[in-house]
């Protein structure tokens, strides 16, 4: 399973070693996490760290684990589906095509990459029962994608929370946010987690200091993958992949909420003097409007996110200060919390975000297919936010 944390209780003590009747009792072993590397520790010293170590996971019966394996093979299916919806819409109907918008594929792209290419490690570690066969590249390639992914999406929602700051504090600098200024800030979240993700990782930084841990947990014959974090990683892998990003999200949408009380507190004021009418007051009452719900709905996929993520990265920092004691059943929940997270995002813009609401239906139900128009999609948009 791969984790940004960890998780030494993944696979099982070293076994036993012959020891030769030395002095101390000591016998220098040369074990490893993988065939090519080796590096000597004493038996009895590895016996001192594993002392401080939980015990092996559970092993479960074989009903049971195909069981969890089949359950879990859900979860990124529906992920792709529902994901795979989103860009449908937004790609199908006029309304949706928006710079903000563009966004929002990216974002469903990330989620889709992690249903397609990190959560299937995942799942296939459980139905081997934590039994890695698939080799060393293809580990650390599974471990930096797990943390690429992360932060790709929580760069994404950093990006939505200076869209709608930008919306809602400073309309004249939103109205200049071109497709091309959208596809920069794109390129940022897709390339900057490189550096804390696919270099570290593959230049085995995240091992420094923890050698010994690593040759006594992971001995070479017994096959496993699993992501094991120093502290410096730890603590800046999490400021950057999940405590900034959240703060900084914070702070706008505090910022907009103020932003937001202003502007309306404005808007009934000039009801009041009578001026319900005019035209340039009642665009503005409309445009403060709609910026408002999708203010509102950000937040929502915000904390939903934060919510989701907090549990795995409170004890991706904890794990290694208290000497990686973190039993795996708790490692396990709060990973496919996280995973959760890329499925819910479809929903959230379904039952908070009404052009979704109208794009997902008119798409479920092959409307599209039958080719109804996008004007009819805009008048009925409209109809529904001058009901409201």
């Amino acid at each position: 399973m791969v984790t940004l944390g960890i998780q030494l209780d993944q696979v099982t003590s070293a076994p036993p070693l012959e020891v030769p009747k030395l002095a101390c009792n000591i016998a220098d072993v040369s074990v490893s996490p993988w065939p090519d590397k080796s590096y000597n520790i004493s038996q009895l010293k590895c016996e001192d760290i594993m002392a401080n170590m939980p015990g092996p996971p559970p092993e479960y019966d074989n009903v049971l684990r195909y069981t969890v394996s089949m359950i879990l093979i859900l979860v990124p299916l529906l992920t792709v589906f529902g994901n795979c919806v989103v860009i449908l819409a937004v790609i199908t109907h006029r309304k949706l095509r928006t710079p903000t918008n563009a966004f929002v594929v990216s974002l469903a792209v990330a989620d889709m990459c992690v249903a397609l290419f990190v959560m299937p490690f995942s799942i296939y570690q459980q139905f081997t029962n934590k039994v890695w066969l698939l080799g060393e590249v293809l580990c650390k390639l599974s471990s930096s994608l797990d943390v690429m992914m992360c932060t790709v999406s929580i760069f994404h929602l950093s990006c939505l929370a200076i869209d709608r700051y930008l919306a809602i504090c400073r309309p004249f600098l939103h109205e200049r946010l071109t497709f091309r200024w959208v596809g920069v800030m794109l390129a940022l979240c897709w390339l900057t987690p490189i550096f804390i993700s696919f270099i570290p990782i593959f230049n085995e930084w995240n091992h420094i200091g923890i050698e010994d841990i690593i040759t006594c947990a992971f001995p070479a014959d017994d096959n496993a993958c699993a992501f094991i974090v120093n502290i410096p990683f730890a603590i800046i892998g999490s400021l950057i992949a999940f405590y900034i990003p959240v703060a900084f999200m914070a702070v706008c949408n505090v910022k907009i909420y103020m932003a937001a009380i202003k502007q309306a507190h404005q808007i009934r004021t000039l009801e009041a003097a009578g001026n319900h009418y005019h035209f340039s007051h009642c665009k503005r009452k409309s445009k403060f409007k709609q910026e408002s719900k999708a203010a509102k709905t950000l937040g929502i996929i915000m904390g939903c996110f934060s919510v989701c993520w907090f549990p795995f990265f409170i004890m991706n920092v904890i794990d290694p200060l208290i000497g990686y004691s973190i039993a795996y059943i708790p490692w396990q929940i709060a990973l496919w919390l996280g995973y959760i997270n890329s499925l819910m995002n479809p929903l959230l813009y379904y039952y908070f975000n009404r052009n979704f609401y109208n794009a997902f239906r008119r798409l479920l139900s092959c409307k599209v297919c039958k080719g109804v128009r996008d004007y009819e999609e805009d008048a009925l948009t409209t109809t529904t936010q001058m009901s409201e």
